[in-house]
């Protein structure tokens, strides 16, 4: 603990010298529901939130309302975490849940601009996996940035990518993996962006949510004009009067920064509340015989074990008869050599 305690004041004491000066709360916005693999991704956004090195706002809005299941989750980060419910149930269908996420965001949204929450504003969708250098580039956006999104997997039953994926092209060939994102033109000023679009590519600053706002340019939407028709949620691309503000992220969006694993279990699929199974299950094995005999054994009346043991008896007893008997012999023979070495002396001692 003492290694890296040391390893953490190191690292505060150079983002205090290179870092930024003034940084930005983090505010990320996630939306969820109970499934078979929420605490699988939800937990793996909140590992990534806890080791932001900046202040982070965790505003969760659960689809079907507040559950305690995701509450005991969530609660474990200790970070700032605003907990809300959304009156509907994530529907079964890919664009059903797609839209229905997008509802979702946008209330929480209209949770930053009441509550005139003040920093960067990203989209940290369970199913996101991030770099912590994202966090940091976050820090740079003025108003309105996008990053490129790495697509690792995605279902045959998505909603085709072909017009809004662009394949980073290195040394004249195509990577395995999509990515979707925004790219420079020829001056490396102006964004090109495709048709479409991921949530998680933008963040942007929270005073453009605002009603009142310092600064606040002119081309952004008011929030409370958007009506919540299906084609305007499709990305917060809808608060742009001109597309041209966005700022590319990640050295002009050749750099990937976050990967979206869209990989999900059934929707029938049946799971115990967070996968803890109480009271636990009894097991039990077949078997047509049992390992143990019904009743002990007797003894038999015979009279052979009894005349063994008896023989045995009579054996060991003369074995040790035996013993001592040598004993006994050995202990007289040394007696009579030191009489006669004594006599022998005694003689000598005489003559002389």
């Amino acid at each position: 603990m003492k290694a890296h305690r040391i390893i953490e004041t190191v690292q505060r004491e150079q983002r205090r010298q290179f870092g930024v000066n003034n940084p930005k709360t983090v505010i990320a916005v996630t939306p969820t529901y109970a499934r078979t693999f929420q605490a699988l991704h939800l937990t793996g956004v909140m590992h990534s939130l806890m080791l932001v090195p900046y202040d982070v706002v965790w505003i969760v809005v659960e689809a079907g309302g507040v559950t305690n299941e995701t509450a005991s989750i969530v609660s474990k980060s200790g970070l700032r975490i605003i907990h809300v419910g959304f009156d509907q149930r994530m529907p079964n269908t890919w664009e059903g849940r797609h839209l229905l996420e997008a509802r979702m965001r946008l209330h929480a949204l209209r949770i930053v601009r009441e509550q005139k929450l003040d920093g960067i504003v990203m989209f940290a969708d369970d199913s996101n996996m991030h770099s912590m250098e994202l966090f940091d580039e976050m820090q740079n956006v003025k108003w309105f940035g996008a990053v490129s999104v790495g697509i690792l997997a995605h279902s045959e039953n998505a909603y085709d990518l072909s017009d809004s994926t662009i394949h980073k092209k290195e040394d004249g060939e195509n990577p395995s993996m999509p990515v979707q994102g925004p790219a420079c033109n020829s001056s490396n000023k102006a964004p090109v962006l495709p048709r479409k679009l991921e949530w998680a590519g933008f963040v942007l600053n929270s005073r453009l949510l605002w009603n009142r706002a310092e600064d606040k340019p002119e081309w952004v939407k008011d929030l409370d004009g958007i009506s919540g028709a299906d084609e305007d949620i499709g990305s917060p691309l809808f608060l742009l009067k001109d597309l041209s503000m966005v700022e590319p992220l990640g050295n002009c969006g050749r750099q990937v920064l976050l990967w979206w694993l869209r990989v999900e279990a059934r929707f029938d699929s049946k799971f115990p509340p967070r996968w803890t199974i109480d009271p636990p299950l009894e097991i039990t094995v077949p078997s047509k015989r049992t390992p143990w005999p019904d009743a002990p054994p007797e003894l038999p009346s015979d009279g052979k074990v009894e005349t063994g043991v008896e023989e045995h008896i009579v054996k060991h007893s003369t074995k040790i008869r035996t013993t001592r008997v040598k004993k006994s012999s050995r202990s007289k023979r040394k007696r009579e050599t030191k009489m006669i070495d004594t006599q022998a002396t005694a003689r000598h001692t005489e003559q002389n």
